[in-house]
């Protein structure tokens, strides 16, 4: 409620949503069933018409004229009309504004339905997930329209996703496939239940099997056949008819099976033949050796009979890269992994071709088009930013704190973090950096807390009145969040002068790079409570796999626990030779890796979605899954009059009051 009372202020100024709890779209086909028509029904044909040629902004006109000249009901439903038409030509201030004409208060249970889940949707494109949830209660009933309870579940479900929730995004799913009718939208949505379940781990899917499994654990058990099928050798048809034994009656149609059995097999891209470009000496050797652990870890899973050839090149020296790379190719090699070198992969990038498809463990800065062979992937810190502004602004967050080293890593990580907290609509309120080899912190955080500012007044006043005064500094208050990049040392010092200086309660949100990867509770307890993302390799606690940390901790005589997330990134690095195809295919395609679930973007870099997790009292805890969200709605500063929203021509016909104007917040 709180996301509501603020970020939401230029919605609640609308009493009537205040009254009946909003409103949901009522389908064209009732509209003439529901009310009198008092305008020519070819006016209605032709907005209708306009919505099915894709015409959203004409129709929303056309439907806006008829309903200034309405009453009633028939009003109201022409301004939710007119509201839909806005929304699918995604331009939420537009539907907030047409909402806002709606004066009526006792709309009916459809009207106010239709209107609570335009409000909705105003909130989820919003970013604002706690109150999407809220307008959702209460559900729909029974002898509400079809189309509307199918809106409904696919409004929640969406809800629940951005939330992280993904085992209730599934459900509602599965509650919406049993409103579907028709084969297409149908097929559609079982899609979507696989690829929100399919985010989760094996691990995940298993422990969170409801017993009887029902429904929804036959869903649960499909996507983990689907995974294999994906990533063993076994393939999709041998999965998907193990699964169907198991559940002979699930509701999952054959359309939707046949669609995975008869996908291109690409993904097992039969390689014989590796090259693995990775330096023995200079500063990336240490790294490199536990990239090479990890991916001989996973080579050596594999049945012997099924192994390609691993064949090693030093890459020592990145002015060497081509030459080598050229070596690799005339003795065979059908892919390349590595280089691991900056600047080595850069003279890569710089080739208009290369040979064969290359997956290379860092990326380029430039902004050139590289070939089309060429692959990124890596432990990125600027994904990771990324991910922290979506999680801080999901979670009802707009004014943000910045604290960063003063370093190229802490410029990357702010850039990365500030470029896209902007994208979604939030501010900086304050950025400063610090020292990177400085123990103490004051000067910084005085500055980002306007702790500064505030000894500054006090020392003015006390010369203004000429003597002294009791004086205890306060922090600013106007800001949600702090967002910290630091490494698990400079945290552990930073953090509880934080909290010295009287910003304890605020969340902090940080990057993996806060947590050595190791449970630490003497030390990591001076980090209090902060959420950060990372690799599920790290913060699982899975030692049953040949793969888990715990196994290979043991295992390997040369394991530093300081390159966990190396090994982690040698046995991915290992697993995405064989699936890039598919992964090039389409953007929906995920590898579910050890250090997260992994996708390929246009210009062929591998982004990673990674698991949260909450610090508190020197112990990780996960606590949800990150969602990959397209970009996000920015709210508006404020609420302007309808008349300044819409065409003027629209408003001919309009009442002389104005929508009050919300403060902004």
């Amino acid at each position: 409620m709180q996301v509501i009372l603020h970020r939401l202020a230029f919605i609640l100024v609308i009493t009537p949503l205040l009254i009946i709890q909003g409103c949901s779209t009522t389908p064209e086909s009732q509209l003439a069933q529901e009310a009198p028509i008092s305008v020519p029904l070819s006016d209605i044909e032709t907005a209708q018409l306009l919505m099915a040629e894709g015409e959203y902004q004409a129709a929303a006109k056309l439907y806006f004229q008829q309903a200034i000249k309405s009453e009633g009901d028939r009003r109201e439903q022409l301004l939710l009309l007119t509201a839909d038409a806005w929304m699918k030509s995604a331009n939420s201030d537009q539907v907030t504004t047409t909402l806002a004409y709606i004066t009526q208060r006792d709309l009916n249970p459809t009207l106010t339905l239709h209107y609570r889940l335009l409000l909705t949707e105003v909130s989820l494109q919003h970013g604002q997930i706690e109150s999407a949830l809220d307008l959702l209660e209460p559900p729909p009933t029974e002898d509400q329209p079809l189309e509307l309870r199918q809106r409904y579940r696919t409004d929640k479900a969406e809800a629940f996703r951005l939330a992280g929730n993904i085992l209730e995004s599934a459900r509602e799913r599965d509650l919406l496939d049993r409103l579907l009718q028709d084969e297409a939208p149908r097929l559609e949505n079982q899609r979507a239940i696989i690829n929100t379940l399919i985010t989760l781990t094996d691990t995940a899917l298993e422990l969170l099997q409801p017993d009887p499994p029902g429904r929804l654990g036959g869903w649960m058990e499909l996507a983990r056949a689907i995974k294999r099928g994906a990533t063993t050798t076994d393939n999709f048809t041998t999965q998907i008819a193990i699964w169907h034994e198991a559940f002979p009656q699930h509701p999952a149609t054959a359309a939707l099976l046949e669609s995975y059995q008869t996908r291109p097999q690409e993904p097992h891209q039969q390689i014989n033949h590796i090259a693995v470009l990775l330096p023995s000496s200079g500063p990336y050797a240490n790294v490199a050796g536990a990239l090479r652990d990890g991916l001989l870890a996973a080579y050596f899973v594999q049945p012997a009979d099924q192994r390609p050839r691993l064949q090693f090149y030093d890459s020592s020296d990145p002015d060497q890269i081509w030459p080598l790379y050229m070596e690799a190719v005339e003795k065979g090699a059908q892919i390349v992994l590595g280089p691991l070198h900056k600047n080595a992969v850069a003279q890569l990038a710089r080739e208009a071709t290369l040979a064969i498809p290359t997956l290379a463990l860092n990326s380029f800065d430039d902004d050139s088009n590289p070939p089309e062979n060429l692959f990124q992937y890596g432990l990125f810190p600027e994904d990771e930013a990324r991910q922290v502004a979506e999680r801080a602004w999901l979670d009802g967050h707009s004014r943000a704190l910045v604290l960063a080293p003063d370093n190229n890593w802490g410029e990357r990580i702010t850039n990365s973090f500030t470029q896209r907290w902007q994208a979604l609509g939030g501010t900086i309120a304050e950025q400063q950096h610090y020292p990177a080899k400085a123990n103490d912190f004051g000067k910084p955080i005085k500055a980002l807390l306007n702790i500064d500012q505030s000894h500054q007044r006090h020392r003015q006043l006390e010369r203004l009145l000429g003597e002294k005064l009791k004086f205890e500094p306060r922090r600013r208050q106007d800001v949600d969040f702090i967002f910290l990049a630091a490494r698990s040392q400079k945290g552990r010092q930073i953090r509880p002068q934080l909290q010295f200086h009287h910003a304890g309660s605020l969340p902090l949100y940080t990057t993996s790079h806060i947590y050595s990867g190791t449970t630490n509770r003497d030390k990591d307890k001076d980090l209090g409570r902060l959420l950060f993302p990372d690799i599920p390799w790290v913060l699982e606690e899975d030692d049953t796999g040949p793969l888990s940390r715990q196994h290979l901790s043991r295992e390997l005589s040369t394991f530093q626990d300081r390159y966990a997330r190396y090994y982690a990134m040698g046995i991915d690095s290992y697993s995405l030779l064989s699936q890039l195809e598919r992964l090039r295919s389409s953007t929906d395609e995920i590898l579910s890796g050890t250090t997260g679930r992994l996708y390929l973007d246009g210009p062929n870099q591998i982004h990673r979605q990674l698991v949260w997790a909450k610090m508190s009292n020197g112990k990780s805890r996960i606590v949800g899954y990150a969602p990959r969200i397209e970009p996000i709605t920015p709210l508006p500063s404020e609420t302007l009059p309808i008349e300044e929203v819409l065409p003027a021509e629209m408003f001919e016909n309009a009442p002389t009051d104005k929508l009050p104007v919300a403060e902004a917040t």
